[in-house]
Formats: C-alpha cells, sequence, structure tokens
C-alpha cells in the first residue's frame, strides 16, 4: 500500500461518519509527515475522485460515497489483513510485498522464511499471511493455521519427526496406534515452523525431500508414500547460514527481515505503543492517560524483547495503574513515568480511547511536526545555507525518529563505512577537503535521505530554494551522488541533490571561472588524472568522464553534449582528450556553446595540473592560449641498462676476512669458468652503488652481512641465509645457478662456518674447528636417520647446544632432572639411537651422557622428526 492509500485508509477508519468533513491539519496526526506532503496526497485523492473538497479557508474535505461505503461500522477497511500490520506501509513495505508475492504465486505459493530477533511480530505476520491467503480464497476458508514451534522437540529429533510425518502403531516405545502428522493437518493450507534453526539435520532432509518430491513417509513405515499440498512458513531468530542446511534454505526462495522495534521508525513506533494501550483501554472498559515524558520513553527505550516485551510492559504498567487507581474518582486510567506510578499533576498528558477514535494522542504527531518539521529543516538550510545549524538539527531529527540506538548502530555499520569511502573518493576526485564536520553532515542527509518519503512538491520546493548556488556545487552534488550510488546503495536519492549542491556552494569557485573537462578511454584514467590535478591544485576545477574503448568520437561528443546542457559555461569551456580528431569534436561541440571552447588532445597528468593551476589563478582563455603554445612538447632520453653478464660480488662488513672464507664456500659448489665471484670492500661498494658504478655491470647477485640499498641488483643478506629456508632461497636467487641438492650442501657449510665463529668465543678449552666437525656428523647422522634436512637456524642451535654439553660433561656438570622422568614411546626410541650415535663422542672425550641431556637434544629437534 503506497503512502497516499494508506492515508485514504486512516481517513476512512476515522472520517467517515463525520459529516463537517476533515482539513489538512487534522490528517497531521494521522501519518509522520509534514502538512505539505499531507495536501499533497489530499489533492491527488481530489483527482482520483475518492474525495471532494470545499475551497473555503482552511480547504475542507469530504470522502466519496463510494469509498465511505467500503468501510465496516468499525472503521476498518476489509481489503488486505496486512494493513493490521503496522509499518505495511512504511519501513516494513518491501517486507509485506514479498508476503504477497510468496503467497500469490502459483500453484502452492513459495515458501517463505522469517528472520528477526525474538518478539519483532513473526508469528503475528504469519497468521496475518495465513488470514490474506484465506481472503484471497487462496485456500479454504476454513483451513486454520497449523504451527509447531520446533524448539519443543529440539531435545527429540525423533519425536518431532513424528509430530510432522506422523508414525504407525509400534514407531518407538509408547506409539501403541497410527497417528497422522502436521502434514496431513496442514494439506491445502500452511504449516508454520517457528524456531527452524532447532529443526535436526535429519528432519530438515526430510522436509525438503517432502517439498520437492510432494510426497512423505511416516515414521515406521518406508513403503506407504502419502501426499499433501502444504505452504509453508518458516521463522527463526538465528543465522540461517549457521543453523540450516543449504539444500534446504535453497528450497526457500523467499526472506523477510523484520527489523528490532529500536530500528522502527519514530511514527510505527507510536502507533505500536498507541495500539496496545488502545488494546488495554478496551480491556479495561477505561479510557487511558498516558504522561507525555512516559510516552518519550516507551518510544526511545530499546526493548529486550521487541514489541513482544513491549506489549507486557503497557500490560504491566496498565495492571499497576489500575491496582492503584481502581477506587479513585477519577474516570480515566493515568499512565505516569514515575517508580511508585503514581501521576504527576502538572505533567501533560496524552488520551488513548478504547476504540482508536482521534484524542489527544495526535498531540504528539503536531509535536513531531512543530519540533523537527524536518520538511522545513531543509528548505531553510538550502536558502541559508547554515551548514553547523543544519547538521545539528538534522542529528536531532534522526536521533528521535529513527532512534538513539540505531543512529549509533549505524555509525559503526555496512553504510557508515561505505559511506565514508563514498567521501574520501569525493576528496580524492574533487580536491575538495572534506574536513571531519562536513562529513558527518553528509552522512545525516544521506541517512535521513534513506528514510525520508519522496513528494513531488517538497522536492520541487527544495530545487527552487537551492537554484541561488553555483552550477560547480551542482555538479560536486551530482559526483558525490554517482559515488554514493557505486558504494553505498543503488536506491535513488532526489533529495539529496539540492542539500548537497546547497551544503559544497562554500567549497567551490563561483561560476564565473572556466569549466574544465577531462574525457579518457579506461575504466578510471580520467579520474585518475583529474582527481590528481585537483588534489594538488586544491579544487574543483576539472570534471573527469571515463569511457569504455568501445566508445569513438562520436560517443564522446554526444556525451559531451549532454554535459554541456545541463551547466552554465558562460565564462568558456575547456576540453581535454585522450585521443579523437579534434576538428570534429570542436565542430560538434561549438554548435552547442556560446562562449570560448578550447580543445586539446594527448592529456596527461602535467597538461591538467598545469590547466588546472592557470584555471585557478583565473586567467583568461587568450591568456590560457597564448601560454600553452609548445608547452607540452614530448622529451626523449635513452639511457643503456645494466648489462647481463655472470657475477656475483660478496661484501662484509666485518672485513675481508670472512667475505674470502664465504667467497671458498660459493667457489665449490659454482663453475668458475661460467660465473665470477668478487669480493669488495663494505665501504667501496656502497659508494660504487650509489653512483651506479658500470663497474657492477653484469651482477647477477650481491651477497653482503647487512642490508644495504642495492637498487634493481638481487640482494641477499647472511642472516637471511641463515634462516630462511633453503627452498625459498634457492627459489628467489640461486635457481639459475645451483641445483636444489647444492644449495642446501652449500647453506649447511655457511652454517657451519658462522657456527665456528659464534662457538669460538664461547668454548673454554676445546677446539672449535675439531667440535664442529664432530657434532656436524651426529647431525647428519640425526639427519639420516629421520630422513629430513634440518633447517639453519636449527642446525646453528644444535652446534652450540652439543659443544657446550661436552665440555660440561668433562668437567662432571651435567643435568640430572628428568632423569627419572617417565618417557615416551618416541623419545624412547631417540634414547636408543642417541646411545648408538653418541658412543664415540663419549669415548673419545671420555663422558657419559644422561637421559637429561640427551632429552634436551630431542626438544630440540622434536618438532622435525617422526618415528
Amino acid at each position: 500500500m503506497s503512502a497516499k492509500d494508506n492515508l485514504l485508509h486512516k481517513i476512512n477508519s476515522v472520517y467517515s461518519t463525520h459529516d463537517a468533513g476533515f482539513t489538512a491539519q487534522d490528517c497531521e496526526a494521522l501519518m509522520a509527515v509534514s502538512r505539505s506532503v499531507i495536501s499533497h496526497y489530499l489533492n491527488r485523492l481530489c483527482d482520483e475522485g475518492k474525495l471532494t473538497k470545499q475551497n473555503t479557508r482552511p480547504v475542507r474535505f469530504y470522502l466519496a460515497d463510494e469509498v465511505a461505503s467500503g468501510v465496516s461500522a468499525g472503521g476498518v477497511m476489509h481489503d488486505d489483513p496486512f494493513n493490521l500490520f503496522i509499518g505495511a506501509d512504511g519501513s516494513l513495505q518491501p517486507q509485506v510485498e514479498l508476503c504477497r508475492a510468496a503467497v500469490n504465486y502459483p500453484s502452492e505459493g513459495l515458501a517463505l522464511l522469517m528472520v528477526g530477533e525474538s518478539g519483532v511480530g513473526k508469528s503475528y505476520l504469519a497468521h496475518l499471511i495465513h488470514q490474506y491467503a484465506v481472503e484471497k480464497s487462496l485456500i479454504a476458508a476454513g483451513k486454520t493455521l497449523v504451527d509447531l514451534n520446533c524448539a519443543d522437540y529440539a531435545n527429540n529429533p525423533e519425536l518431532l519427526s513424528g509430530a510432522l510425518f506422523g508414525y504407525t502403531r509400534g514407531a518407538f516405545t509408547g506409539a501403541d496406534r497410527e497417528k497422522a502428522g502436521l502434514l496431513d493437518h496442514a494439506d491445502g493450507g500452511f504449516l508454520f515452523l517457528d524456531e527452524v534453526h532447532r529443526l535436526s539435520a535429519e528432519n530438515q532432509e526430510k522436509l525438503f525431500l517432502f517439498m520437492d518430491k510432494g510426497y512423505f513417509y511416516r515414521l515406521g513405515d518406508s513403503s506407504t508414500r502419502r501426499y499433501a499440498k502444504v505452504r509453508f512458513l518458516f521463522a527463526t531468530s538465528e543465522a540461517t547460514d549457521e543453523m540450516l542446511l543449504t539444500t534446504f534454505r535453497r528450497r526457500i526462495p523467499c526472506r523477510v527481515e523484520l527489523p528490532a522495534f529500536s530500528e522502527r521508525p519514530v511514527a510505527e513506533r507510536v502507533a505500536l505503543i498507541e495500539a496496545f494501550l488502545q488494546q488495554e483501554s478496551g480491556r479495561l472498559k477505561r479510557e487511558i492517560e498516558v504522561e507525555v515524558a512516559l510516552m518519550q520513553q516507551l518510544i526511545a527505550t530499546p526493548v529486550r524483547g521487541n514489541v513482544g516485551e513491549l506489549k507486557n510492559q503497557i500490560k504491566v504498567l496498565c495492571a499497576g495503574a489500575w491496582s492503584q487507581q481502581k477506587e479513585s474518582e477519577q474516570s480515566n486510567l493515568v499512565l505516569a513515568l514515575s517508580a511508585s506510578n503514581r501521576p504527576t499533576p502538572s505533567a501533560e498528558r496524552l488520551l488513548i480511547t478504547p476504540h482508536g477514535q482521534p484524542g489527544s494522542v495526535s498531540l504528539l504527531g503536531q509535536r513531531l511536526g512543530g519540533w523537527l518539521n524536518e520538511e522545513r529543516l531543509l528548505v531553510e538550510f538550502c536558502q541559508s545555507a547554515n551548514a553547523p545549524l543544519f547538521a545539528r538539527k538534522l542529528e536531532e531529527w534522526l536521533h528521535y525518529s529513527q532512534s538513539d540506538v540505531l543512529l549509533d548502530r549505524s555509525r559503526h555499520g555496512y553504510l557508515w563505512k561505505k559511506s565514508q569511502q563514498a567521501f574520501s573518493q569525493l576528496a580524492d576526485l574533487t580536491g575538495i577537503e572534506i574536513n571531519p564536520a562536513l562529513r558527518n553532515t553528509l552522512w545525516l542527509c544521506m541517512l535521513y535521505a534513506l528514510h525520508a518519503p519522496v513528494a513531488e512538491q517538497p522536492l520541487a520546493e527544495l530545487d527552487a530554494a537551492s537554484a541561488w548556488t553555483s552550477q560547480r556545487a551542482l555538479m560536486v552534488a551530482d559526483e558525490c551522488l554517482a559515488l554514493i550510488r557505486a558504494q553505498v546503495t543503488p536506491q535513488p536519492l532526489p533529495l539529496l541533490r539540492p542539500v548537497i549542491r546547497t551544503l559544497f556552494h562554500h567549497h567551490v569557485e563561483p561560476d564565473q571561472l572556466i569549466q574544465g573537462v577531462i574525457v579518457s578511454h579506461g575504466n578510471a584514467t580520467a579520474s585518475s588524472i583529474a582527481g590528481t590535478a585537483n588534489k594538488l591544485v586544491g579544487g574543483y576545477y576539472l570534471k573527469a568522464f571515463d569511457m569504455p574503448f568501445s566508445v569513438d568520437t562520436r560517443g564522446i561528443i554526444e556525451m559531451l553534449i549532454r554535459h554541456l546542457d545541463s551547466i552554465q559555461h558562460g565564462s568558456g569551456l575547456i576540453i581535454l582528450v585522450d585521443m579523437g580528431s579534434l576538428n570534429e569534436i570542436y565542430r560538434e561541440i561549438k554548435l552547442h556553446l556560446h562562449s570560448d571552447l578550447l580543445v586539446m588532445n594527448n592529456v596527461s597528468t602535467s597538461m591538467a595540473l598545469d590547466i588546472a593551476g592557470k584555471i585557478q589563478h583565473r586567467l583568461s582563455m587568450p591568456e590560457i592560449v597564448d601560454s600553452i603554445k609548445g608547452a607540452y612538447e614530448v622529451e626523449a632520453r635513452y639511457y643503456e641498462g645494466m648489462i647481463k653478464g655472470n657475477k656475483i660480488v660478496i661484501s662484509c662488513i666485518s672485513g675481508a676476512g670472512v667475505s674470502a672464507k664465504l667467497k671458498d664456500i660459493l667457489m665449490r659448489y659454482l663453475d668458475e669458468k661460467s660465473m665470477e665471484i668478487v669480493t669488495v670492500e663494505y665501504d667501496d661498494l656502497k659508494w660504487k652503488l650509489s653512483r651506479a658504478d658500470t663497474v657492477l655491470n653484469g651482477t647477477q647477485l650481491i651477497i653482503t652481512t647487512t642490508d644495504i640499498d642495492a637498487g634493481t641488483i638481487p640482494l641477499v643478506n647472511v642472516q637471511q641465509l641463515l634462516k630462511e629456508k633453503s627452498t625459498r632461497l634457492w627459489q628467489n636467487y640461486f635457481c639459475s645457478l645451483l641445483t636444489p641438492e647444492q644449495m642446501e650442501s652449500m647453506i649447511d657449510d655457511i652454517v657451519k662456518l658462522f657456527t665456528l665463529e659464534g662457538v669460538a668465543g664461547h668454548l673454554k678449552f676445546l677446539n672449535p674447528a675439531v667440535i664442529i666437525e664432530e657434532v656436524d656428523l651426529l647431525i647428519k647422522q640425526y639427519e639420516a636417520h629421520y630422513r629430513v634436512h634440518f633447517e639453519s637456524y636449527l642446525r646453528m642451535n644444535l652446534f652450540m647446544h652439543i659443544a657446550a654439553m661436552i665440555e660440561r660433561l668433562m668437567i662432571n656438570d651435567a643435568f640430572h632432572h628428568r632423569d627419572n622422568h617417565e618417557l615416551s614411546q618416541p623419545q624412547l626410541h631417540f634414547m636408543d639411537l642417541q646411545r648408538e650415535l653418541f658412543k664415540p663422542l663419549e669415548n673419545r672425550y671420555r663422558i657419559a651422557l644422561s637421559t637429561s641431556e640427551s632429552l634436551m637434544i630431542y626438544e630440540l629437534i622434536e618438532p622435525w622428526v617422526t618415528v
């Protein structure tokens, strides 16, 4: 139902028996929109013949006879049960339209899943869907809605299966007779499964097979097919992707998400509260007066149980007031804000009547219009451009109408993140600084536009109010809207254009400046060039058009003509293009232009920057033309690249000694005839690199002990050789020089070299060179036994640890703290191996290896070995 038809429905409910008619002001309480929107709807209803009007002051409207006759004595139209669902014509209109579509789909409709927190109205909506199908004669009037809460059987899937599909006698303990299931009872009607996420995987499979095939088997009978035609409604409060099988989800094509109470617009929250109060008023047979402060608290306070919990809260409030005031002489029941529920004599109150006649509750709608008339606010801003005042008032309106909870949550969600990206891109494209205050105002405007109703009259009024602003500001607004459509939502937001235009009026140069345009083929070529130039110059001087590669010169011309027809360009136009016929572009564009025109091709960033700067400095068109003559010549220089050769350079900051040892190791594995290995002093190498000395031409690799800037020459330092995996080193640096096996052996030798340097400083009386060779043999025996190759850092650890351990054992300083520990099977296996492999070292140095010492070695290699 459209907003216009919803207004007619509400007018029918209230004024069908009022011979005196009604005014636009009277209707303001019926909908949370401004009076000008109400007047627009009323005039359109008159045009359609559903209302008549008398041109008095104020203008009075009357229901046409055929419309009034469609209303029952109770004032409710019978055409659609969904009219009872508050929000069906507002924030929940898309959801309700999907429900209608699902029910009307031939032949048994479409399965529908309702998703939302507990208490948002899923069960109530299911009953309305069923009622709608009955009203439309899609199911028989006698078919009741069959429902089941799957949570009641969550701990007994077999019992749930029996409830759904029925069972035969003896199917399970206690099944003493055959029983039909819910599918039988729902044949020809609806089956509503609430908390469907509690349905077991097995029952989900049974159910989607029935949805596919149209038949099922009772529990205990796998041979007799039973047929039924069932329309399915499902509801859940959980994430369906995690709780429902993919195959089951595929059988539910329609999904309706119901928002929490705090996420509903204020008008709908007011309507829900009013409806529950009216129910209690009818139940108690007394009119209810609600303190305005209590009403505001009910509207703004988040409710954990949503609409269901809100209804209970109102019941409790009424019960407390009834208990205290049932003997009171006052005829009306008063609901107060105070904890004691005692009325405050001076407090303003709203009147609720049992039959929903328009009493003082309409004051709330009128006060909203008076306090936060958002339409008036937009018009006043477009006239004054007072951005700080506008932002403050708009935020007040959003806080009230959308709730503090929703507004705060939205600042951290998808819309906030994507809109900030769009605003950042706008700043990059236009060169305009979008500071936090401007970002916040843009965000508030977008949030408002996403939720506000759009009518032709207010939109025209906004366009007229913003017409005084510059054309350049309008172009920025169009850029912003395009980015919002691309990044945030494809939903049209026509209210934003005049507001953003006004917002940027003081952030752009006046229209007297020349307009610059860049047209280039590619996804974002023109945008990138224009954005760079605008940002560097600090303003929006160049408009970008990114053209597909398939667009020729004719397409560019047509696009430019459309652009020229939409803007003012009295000060002249400069068009920068990447390719195309300048004569053809000039000849066509000139016909649509009444000012100077300059067309340039082969656009580049430097050209765009130069033109933007000239526009910024307010040069006239003749001055720009004179200044660019010969300014964009192509300059070319050729530099010979590094000669590909066969040289490896080694340089160590600690001196030539280590470099020479590294060279000796490399020469064992490289062919001296095909590869030259040279050592260079560290400072000398840095000097040559900084000057790109030709002596380095042909260098394939530089090996150093520290990182230095080698430019384009590959460089590896010793730390990498010792820590990185040999396979990665081989792939990155040595794949054209060595085989993987040679690489492993070379790295092992380098590890021994640097281990020897480190061990020499820690051993007291053992010969480092001798002990390193002996430990190296032991490590290779470990590797051979376990069929692994230890990485460099592990080998260094083993060299250092075992060498130091042997010295400690020689002076009887062994560890014994774990000698009596119970050993695992892998540890026992290692102990047997250790006794065999370590025997030569024990004999040579006259030492005895303890269990604790062996276990420490095992812990070092444990991650690498398997038995």
